[in-house]
């Protein structure tokens, strides 16, 4: 076969076959390209639309941010301008430590409004003379304590020779009446009640942004300042120092001021002052009128120490015992401020050596915080607690507890058995049943009759636990410190 012949064999169609083959590829890939070019594009239409609604909101909330934005910096700058334009100092005073100066206490009213108007021209002084408290016009005072328990110890101590223990209540009034912003307040007994309230007040007017200055007067106190340690940043607290400062106060930095016209700068003695004595003269003694040989009246011719003169005798062959404090120990040492200076009736410090009260006199005890202590009571006879078990079975109902331990029930309708008397062990028993109910004046209870309990008898090893009656003075310290009688006699133990 020829050459030609060869070529004459090729189908003329293969080259076009293979050139559409080749189209309908390319075709196809367009049609690829196009459909995911499609998706993209919607993908792309989506994402847009979403950033548009995402925008949209961002705007609509960055309007919203500026609008709080400006009423925010309206309302901050409106704060700033009354704090600035109405700043005060907040002084709180420990009343029971920071003691005013006694010649003041005892003018009653009168010395209670110059101490106030003096010490609000000290502190006013103090103010404009200190640029951080230039600008304060507005002083708050506030005095806490015990008036029972200080005037009471300033009469003990001798520090205030006045009788009139409602003189310090008179001085109190003078203090506020003399300054509207000055206030004056009796917490009444237990030790810890000055400090709660003082702490409480001191807390709050911290955080007071208008209260610029801040000052405490409780130096004599090493609690204070375990409780300022806190506050070592803020310079807006002041010290006021009366008394000596205890020793953790010297650690901290805070400014200190004084203001010695109107404090103490002495503490309380430790113990009773006693009076002037007198030596015997080494001529004959001078006669006074009356008996040959007499002493004159006031004068203890066995100790040569004055006392106050007893009044006249009456015709009344019996003679009501004097209200009096032994003012020491037995071994000798003083006695606590807890103890004499936060009594409950007039004290005479009587420094003659004195006979105990005999002990069937009715009495009741307080510990070293003026809390009611109960008196021991001995232990019941079993034969007599069968017996009380047995009669309260047999008259199905409970003993009356003031009918049969008072001697008196004036209720009309009472629910208990009133009866036959029981004998002693009998009541002895009923004392031990009375004295697990709580009293409801608690450890603030002053009634000498009252025959309810006051504590838990066993506060360190209670067998209850916080199911006991008195489980909220489980932590009460339960010694006697001193017995008072019902004629007002004071027996420190």
């Amino acid at each position: 076969m020829s050459a030609y012949d060869a070529i004459e064999t090729v189908d003329p169609a293969q080259h076009h076959v293979a050139a559409l083959q080749v189209w309908y590829n390319l075709n196809r890939e367009r049609a690829r390209i196009e459909q995911e070019l499609a998706v993209s594009y919607e993908a792309l239409i989506n994402r847009y639309r979403e950033k548009c609604a995402e925008c949209d909101r961002e705007k609509r909330n960055a309007m919203l941010w500026e609008k709080e934005q400006r009423m925010a910096e309206r309302e901050l700058n409106g704060l700033k301008a009354a704090a600035e334009s109405s700043p005060f100092a907040f002084v709180v005073i420990d009343g029971d430590g920071a003691i005013f100066r006694e010649d003041l206490i005892a003018r009653g009213e009168e010395g209670g409004s110059q101490a106030a108007h003096e010490l609000h021209q000290q502190l006013k002084a103090y103010f404009h003379e200190n640029p951080h408290f230039s600008s304060i016009d507005t002083i708050f005072v506030h005095v806490v304590l015990s008036v029972d328990g200080l005037s009471r110890a300033l009469h003990a101590s001798g520090t205030l020779p006045i009788t009139d223990h409602a003189i310090l209540t008179k001085f109190g009034r003078g203090f506020c009446r003399a300054q509207p912003l000055f206030s004056f307040t009796d917490v009444g007994y237990g030790k810890e009640q000055a400090d709660h309230k003082v702490r409480k007040l001191f807390e709050v007017m911290e955080k007071n942004i208008q209260c610029r200055c801040l000052i405490l007067a409780g130096c004599h106190d090493n609690g204070y300042a375990t409780f300022l340690e806190s506050f070592r940043s803020n310079q807006k607290i002041c010290l006021l120092e009366t008394t000596p400062p205890a020793a953790d106060f010297r650690k901290l930095s805070f400014k200190r001021v004084f203001f010695p016209s109107v404090f103490r700068s002495e503490p309380l003695p430790a113990r009773s002052m006693a009076p002037p004595q007198y030596a015997p003269a080494p001529t004959a003694a001078p006669r006074y009128p009356g008996s040959a040989g007499s002493p004159p009246p006031g004068f203890n011719g066995e100790l040569g120490i004055a006392s106050l003169p007893s009044p006249a005798p009456t015709a009344s062959p019996k003679q009501a015992p004097p209200a009096s404090l032994v003012a020491s120990k037995p071994d000798g040492q003083p006695s606590s401020y807890a103890a004499v200076g936060r009594s409950s009736a007039p004290i005479t410090i009587n420094i003659a050596s004195q006979k105990k009260p005999a002990a069937s006199r009715p009495y009741y005890q307080l510990n070293k915080d003026d809390e009611r202590v109960d008196v021991p009571l001995p232990k019941p006879d079993p034969n007599a607690v069968k017996s009380l078990e047995d009669r309260m079975h047999a008259n199905g109902k409970n003993f009356c507890n003031r009918y049969y331990l008072m001697n008196s029930c004036k209720s009309a309708n009472c629910s208990f058995y009133h009866g036959d008397r029981l004998s002693p062990a009998e009541l002895l028993v009923l004392r031990h049943k009375t004295r697990n109910l709580p009293c409801g004046a608690g450890r603030s209870c002053r009634e000498i009759s009252c025959n309810l309990g006051h504590h838990c008898a066993n506060p360190g090893s209670c067998y209850f636990g916080n199911n006991c009656r008195f489980a909220d003075m489980h932590g009460m310290d339960i010694k006697p410190t001193i017995k008072i009688y019902e004629d007002g006699t004071r027996e420190i133990l």
